[in-house]
């Protein structure tokens, strides 16, 4: 007689599958499957409901993700954060107002947030629209700046240049210069207060409002340093000292240590015990009669020329300033440095680096270590000739 282990399918007389055997196990494993299958599909099912309403709940005020397009913002000034949340919710940078300002009051950094233009990108989370306002990265910067030593009309092709503004419409303002707000010690019109800085411009600047930015800042910085005291303090007048300035800015290389050493030989040789003629013979005063830039060197053509500005013919100061000059130029002529020097010149074009002297012999042999230097390479002589 013949048993059947459990399990088997095959009949164990005739070595033949049993087909009864074999549908029962498929059904059994079938049924299994299946049960699994619904186990998982209504698993599977039940995330999705769960992570849909997550995904609502997260999304029903604020988006998530990194953004979708960019978009320019702009931020009025004197903007509250109600009305910036708003700005950002019509620019669909945020998905709610209720959100941002959420977020806002949750930081302080958030008091910080200036007015101008910004770089965004649409459907952005609150938090990260806060932390891109507060980056100065993510700013539009419309800004001018001002080299320190300008002359005015330099100034003017720098100004028109910048805000795409004709230079007639300076020139013409600067023409009428008493209505600029300028000190009231000024005497010859604005060169010398187109104060050198960085300037933030408005979207749709005028040639007057950038002129009055300007204008302010030269009264800002001049009040910040007692200007008006320093030079009374010294025995001039403000006036005298700002165009003594001027020629500091000029003369100095971008060394600023020699700006209270220049000033102080500029000063010496207004002293008629250390200099007798009082002339102070500045190049940069010739370079400005003639209207030359670029050059070390004047010629004697341009030395005798008859100008209440050149130094080599008149005695004293100019008559007015021959450049804007920088704060540390006002504060050099304010503070000139101890010393008997009254000669100085630069040695080396490249390095800026200058030498002073007390006599006329050891003038000469710093004079020789310039022309060494512009004989040293073509492209030295080229600096020195002004190429």
């Amino acid at each position: 007689m013949s048993s059947r282990f459990p399990g088997e399918i095959r009949d164990p007389e005739t070595g033949k599958l049993d087909l009864k055997e074999v549908w029962y196990k498929v059904r059994s494993a079938f049924a299994v499957l299946l049960s699994l299958a619904v186990f998982v599909g209504g698993g599977w099912f039940v995330y999705n409901k769960a992570h849909d309403s997550w995904m609502d709940y997260r999304t029903a005020e604020d988006y998530i993700g990194e953004g979708v397009a960019p978009v320019e913002v702009t931020i009025p000034s004197g903007s509250t954060t109600t009305q910036i949340a708003n700005i950002l919710l019509q620019a669909d940078v945020v998905k709610t107002a209720k959100a941002f300002t959420r977020e806002a009051a949750s930081n302080p950094d958030s008091a910080g947030i200036q007015a101008g233009r910004y770089n965004l990108r649409t459907q952005l989370p609150a938090k990260t629209a806060l932390a891109m306002l507060l980056n100065p990265k993510n700013q539009i910067h419309n800004r001018m700046t001002l080299r320190d030593g300008l002359r005015m009309s330099e100034a003017v092709t720098a100004m028109a240049k910048a805000t795409k503004l004709p230079k007639k419409d300076f020139q013409k303002l600067l023409k009428n210069w008493k209505k600029l707000g300028l000190p009231t010690w000024a005497k010859r019109g604005a060169e010398g207060f187109l104060f050198p800085d960085t300037y933030e411009l408005a979207d749709k600047p005028t040639a007057k409002s950038v002129l009055k930015s300007i204008t302010t800042n030269f009264t800002n910085v001049t009040n910040d340093i007692q200007f008006v005291d320093g030079a009374n303090a010294l025995g001039y007048t403000p006036y005298q000292v700002l165009v003594m300035a001027s020629i500091i800015q000029r003369e100095a290389g971008p060394n600023p240590d020699d700006l209270p050493k220049i000033a102080r030989v500029f000063y010496n040789r207004l002293d008629p015990k250390l200099w007798p003629g009082n002339q102070l013979q500045s190049d940069a005063t010739v370079a400005y009669a003639n209207n030359i830039t670029g050059r070390v060197y004047t010629t004697d053509a341009e030395r005798a020329l008859k100008s209440p500005y050149n130094t080599y013919y008149i005695k004293g100061l100019p008559v007015g300033p021959i450049t804007s000059p920088s704060k540390k130029a006002m504060e050099a002529a304010l503070h000139p440095a101890d010393g008997n020097w009254t000669f100085f010149t630069v040695v080396n074009l490249d390095t800026g680096e200058t030498a002073f002297a007390d006599n006329i012999n050891d003038q000469n042999a710093n004079a020789a270590k310039l022309q060494a230097w512009c004989q040293e390479s073509q492209a030295n002589r080229d600096k020195c000739n002004g190429k």
